[in-house]
Parts: C-alpha cells; sequence; structure tokens
C-alpha cells in the first residue's frame, strides 16, 4: 500500500442512539503510519465515533450508524461482514486499563491468539516476548510473567493492554483517551509508544489534552456537538484553523 493511500476511510458516518443523532456526516481517510488525534469538548461525540470504527458502538443498546467505513475495499458496516474479523485488524484500547483480573501477565498477552485456536507453546512465547518489547514493557516484566495482570501498576497495565491488541496482529490501533487516568511520567511512556507504534501500525487516539495532540500526532480531527469542524494536519491546526471554532477552542475560549 502506497503510504498516500489512505488504510481506512469513512464516508458520511451518521451514528444514533435510539433518537439522538450524536455523529453527524462525518467523512475523513487516515494513511498508512500515521496518528491522528481527535479532540472536541466533552460529549461531542469524539468516543462514539472512534467505537464506530471498529463496530464496538454496537455493543450499546439502540445504537446504529448509517454511511461507509471502509477498510481493505470493504464497508465493514456491512452486517455481512463479522465484526469479530474486523476488530482482528482494526484493535481497540480503552481509557481505563482493563487486563482480564484471572489472567497472569502472559496470558493476557494472548487470550486473542488463544481464541483464535492457536496452541503451539513457542509462538505464544514469542508473541509475548514481541509483544510486550513492542509496549515497551518487557524488561519490566520479563521475570515476573506468571503474575496477574492486575498486579502491575496503571501505566504499566496500559501498556499491558496495548500489548494484548498488538498480539493478534492489527493493521489499525484505536486508543481512547489512552492516559487519562494516567500519572505525567506514565503519559510520557504512553505518547513515546505511539511514536513507535506508528512505524507499523496506523493510530487514531481521542484526547481530552490538546498538548498531547499537537506533541504526538501529525493530523487532528476537531469535533464540536457530534459535527467535524476541520481536519486537517496537527501543525496546521494548532498554528493556523482554518474555523474560528477550531481557534476559540485551541485558544481556550470555549469547550
Amino acid at each position: 500500500m502506497s503510504e498516500n493511500t489512505p488504510i481506512l476511510t469513512t464516508n458520511n458516518i451518521n451514528i444514533w442512539y435510539d433518537q439522538f443523532h450524536a455523529i453527524k456526516n462525518i467523512s475523513i481517510s487516515y494513511l498508512p503510519n500515521s496518528i491522528t488525534a481527535i479532540i472536541g469538548p466533552s460529549g461531542c461525540g469524539k468516543s462514539t465515533y472512534l467505537r464506530c470504527l471498529n463496530r464496538i458502538h454496537e455493543e450499546v443498546p439502540g445504537a446504529r450508524a448509517t454511511g461507509e467505513v471502509i477498510y481493505n475495499g470493504q464497508n465493514i458496516l456491512d452486517p455481512n461482514v463479522d465484526p469479530v474479523l474486523i476488530r482482528r485488524n482494526i484493535g481497540m484500547v480503552f481509557q481505563k486499563p482493563n487486563p482480564f483480573p484471572a489472567m497472569s501477565i502472559f496470558d493476557n498477552v494472548i487470550i486473542g491468539l488463544k481464541l483464535q485456536g492457536v496452541k503451539q507453546k513457542s509462538k505464544l512465547k514469542e508473541v509475548v516476548e514481541t509483544c510486550l518489547k513492542k509496549a515497551a514493557l518487557w524488561d519490566e516484566v520479563k521475570d515476573i510473567l506468571q503474575r496477574p495482570g492486575t498486579s502491575l501498576s496503571g501505566g504499566q497495565q496500559q501498556r499491558l493492554c496495548i500489548a494484548r491488541t498488538l498480539a493478534v496482529n492489527p493493521k489499525i490501533v484505536l486508543m481512547d483517551e489512552p492516559t487519562s487516568a494516567l500519572d505525567p511520567i506514565a503519559t510520557g511512556k504512553i505518547e513515546e509508544l505511539m511514536q513507535d507504534l506508528k512505524k507499523e501500525y496506523t493510530v487514531i487516539i481521542v484526547t481530552h489534552n490538546m498538548q498531547q495532540a499537537a506533541r504526538i500526532s501529525d493530523y487532528t480531527s476537531f469535533f464540536v456537538l457530534g459535527d467535524l469542524i476541520e481536519h486537517g494536519t496537527s501543525s496546521q491546526i494548532f498554528t493556523n484553523p482554518k474555523e474560528q471554532k477550531t481557534e476559540d477552542y485551541i485558544s481556550g475560549r470555549f469547550g
């Protein structure tokens, strides 16, 4: 795939929760090996939109979406497309670290592979080491892999969840405010990790932290009340926004 060919494209995405119209006619393209930040005031639909990109929004009763999310030449919102297959290619890291409490660090990483039927121990060990290294966690846990995942600190748990997401070899990693529950040191580690991840993956992150968006992202989308106000390179959005609403938000005049 050319670096100028989008890996994921949304066309006229609309999302409702029962009668509430949460997302309105959003169309954005995402390039390989890039980080896109989604910013905007609380309740503006950022997380709802992100969750639509791998159909996790469907887990909410009353949620429905129209439009297209094009990945690999097909509309993944088509009801004939298996969402389990989609989520192998488009993984999700949530706001609150959520390691499986009854599982070891080792088993947390490879649960997705086990569910796919992978049993070869050497393969599983290799994936655990590779993914924990990618998540910048291996050196901290390599001697305690049988301890519960929940025994780790909050920042380590979040990196463990990132390793778990990477273990099924996705092409796109969605992150819903992955550092909002973390202290500044752990946040810095996750931000460094994202810069490394974009060498292999496309990363789309929802963040309330505009400084974080400016630091880590190549592109930024600004949402207000379900509408996409502006999308562009992060350098342009944060230094020379085209829309007055964008300028007001990043300068702290509203939101």
